[in-house]
């Protein structure tokens, strides 16, 4: 089974940076803190799913495009 949280975490990045985004962008956008994203794309965090959800619509995608 694959590691969710990897899986996550990559998603993440690679999409923040497709859109040009900073972590610090992102976490703007997102109203989220720009540490938090950091730990998030390290799987040094749990992401809760407020967070992804927001985090989904910051990047104009559907969370189970993060996800998958």
């Amino acid at each position: 089974m694959p590691n969710i949280l990897k899986t996550i975490a990559v998603n993440i990045r690679k999409e923040r940076i497709k859109h040009g985004l900073t972590q610090e962008m992102l976490a703007e956008k997102a109203g989220l803190h720009p540490n938090y994203i950091g730990l998030i794309e390290r799987q040094q965090r749990n992401i809760s799913i407020l967070a992804l959800e927001k985090i989904a619509v910051a990047l104009n995608l559907k969370v189970k495009e993060l996800i998958i």
